[in-house]
């Protein structure tokens, strides 16, 4: 696993318009450990394996297609989402 460094933005697997920046590192009990800061949130430490589990670095997004609609929304449209009240019958 290569460190991330520094001011790097993050985006999270299950939702990617959530966006994170890396505000510092810490070694707690011999584990790395990521303090991170998203606009509407305080700031959290999380090990080095939560965040490589559940995050996906700037420049691994970007190399990916084209990710212009969130996971969920590519779901939901895979899965027939149909636009209408939801009482019709």
């Amino acid at each position: 696993m290569a460190e991330i460094e520094i001011n790097t933005k993050i985006f999270r697997k299950d939702n990617l318009d959530i966006v994170y920046s890396i505000t510092g590192k810490k070694h707690l009990n011999g584990i790395l450990h990521y303090k991170l800061k998203s606009d509407n949130s305080e700031e959290i430490f999380l090990s080095e394996y939560a965040v490589n589990d559940r995050f996906v670095t700037e420049q691994k997004y970007c190399a990916e297609s084209n990710n212009s609609v969130s996971r969920l929304f590519t779901k939901l449209i895979n899965k027939g989402y149909k636009i209408g009240k939801s009482n019709e019958k």
